[in-house]
């Protein structure tokens, strides 16, 4: 469409097409502006063969619904084509939500173009499961989780989920997609099963897989060693018969050398534990789709990795921490010393120099939406270091001899071991 094209909403808003954004398989992105507020939004229109009776209704239903939470660029409006014989006759499209700039998609951190922190990352891998979990349990199926369909801010891993007009309830067969090749469950490649809340499972895992790995689980020696990489090869390799290139003992799938080096690379970065759910995910969890990791569990672990954070004291790379040890550095392959740690209803957090504390929630996980304490190093003392009360509650610092002190908001807590920190509805054990 041209920019300056006027278009009316079924809820009888104008929006003016002010610039071309990208295309895809469905259709084509816009931006369009409110003619009356002035506000800019994202106009999805879909091309003639995707203008279905089936797409239109659904994204009623959508709309209907309303977003499970505000990580969704949700459907907010429909917009139809002026009546007539034009080429747009017949078509539309729906108004969402503008993606800020600074949010990224996978294919930028698979390039490099994005470059977050593991605790970012961390951050991003916890958001992610979450909204999806917030779809699930409202009885919604995604169906195409995958590339294209997540946006992430690199600075905090704030998740921008899109292309919300392929949800339906879960197990509905009148679906319009089965997702995206490289991302949908070996159960509906060979036929056995339609997309529903276990299959996302299984996307959701492979996109969690690249965003820590940059590679896919499946691709190892056995597509490397396909010259032709065609619909069979493919139904192949994610389908009939696939394997996880880190199988615990079937080695034939091993990622090459100087050809899948990510996987060889970022698999020997992470802790024992994240390994394991990974295996897990894409062994039992390959098959059968009653054993996949669940949103909760992923969740546990990403916590726990960004917890275990340790930065290199001489080249300031991120490390991992695993049962109170950690191995030299990944990157420069110092030696690393443990800085201190603060134990809180059974997470163990290191304290780096940059370390943010967040509250403890109700659901046995950290509250990553606001931090409450940052540690900091002694304005006049360079050899002591303090958790600063940023939050808006006060602490009680309890030393190791029962001595009390309130911590109020502005003020740092010494790290000292064996002192203790009550937050309120939890303690710190330093």
């Amino acid at each position: 469409m041209k920019n300056g094209t006027k278009l009316r909403s079924v809820a009888n808003r104008e929006y003016i097409i002010r610039r071309f954004i990208a295309a895809g398989g469905q259709g084509e992105v816009y931006e369009a502006e409110d003619s009356a507020t002035k506000t800019a939004y994202a106009l999805k229109w879909y091309f003639k063969h995707s203008a279905t009776d089936y797409q239109r209704k659904l994204i009623k239903r959508i709309l209907d619904r309303g977003a499970p939470d505000e990580r969704f660029l949700w459907p907010l409006d429909m917009v139809e084509a002026p009546k007539g014989k034009g080429k747009n006759a017949g078509l539309f499209g729906y108004i969402m939500r503008l993606r800020p700039f600074n949010y990224k998609s996978i294919i930028d951190l698979m390039k490099r173009r994005a470059e977050p922190t593991f605790g970012a990352l961390c951050l991003a891998g916890i958001n992610l499961a979450d909204g999806y979990h917030s779809l699930h349990s409202n009885g919604l199926c995604y169906r195409d989780i995958s590339f294209g369909n997540l946006f992430f801010n690199p600075a905090n891993g704030d998740v921008l989920i899109c292309d919300n007009d392929n949800v339906t309830v879960n197990r509905d067969s009148e679906g319009g997609t089965d997702g995206t090749p490289r991302f949908i469950a070996p159960e509906i490649i060979t036929g056995k099963k339609s997309p529903s809340t276990e299959t996302d499972l299984y996307s959701m895992a492979v996109l969690l897989f690249y965003m820590f790995m940059l590679h896919h689980p499946l691709e190892g020696a056995k597509e490397a060693n396909i010259k032709c990489f065609d619909s069979k090869a493919m139904e192949k390799i994610y389908g009939r018969e696939p394997l996880f290139i880190w199988h615990p003992t079937d080695k034939s799938n091993r990622p090459v050398p100087g050809y899948q080096d990510n996987a060889i690379i970022f698999w020997k970065i992470y802790p024992q534990f994240i390994r394991d759910m990974f295996t897990a995910a894409f062994t039992d969890g390959l098959f059968n789709p009653s054993r996949r990791i669940v949103e909760k569990q992923w969740k546990e672990a990403f916590s726990r990795l960004h917890s275990s954070i340790v930065l290199c004291q001489r080249c300031n790379a991120e490390n991992f921490a695993e049962d109170g040890r950690v191995p030299p550095c990944w990157s420069c392959k110092s030696a690393i010393a443990l800085p201190p740690k603060i134990q809180i209803a059974g997470a163990t957090v290191m304290l780096n120099r940059d370390t943010k504390l967040y509250a403890y929630g109700a659901n046995g996980l950290f509250d990553y939406t606001a931090p409450i304490g940052q540690v900091q190093q002694h304005p006049s003392d360079p050899g002591k270091w303090g958790i600063k009360n940023i939050g808006g509650n006060s602490w009680v610092y309890i030393r190791a001899n029962g001595e009390k002190a309130v911590i109020e908001p502005g003020r740092a807590a010494p790290i000292v071991t064996g002192a203790k920190i009550s937050f309120g509805n939890v303690d710190g054990l330093l």
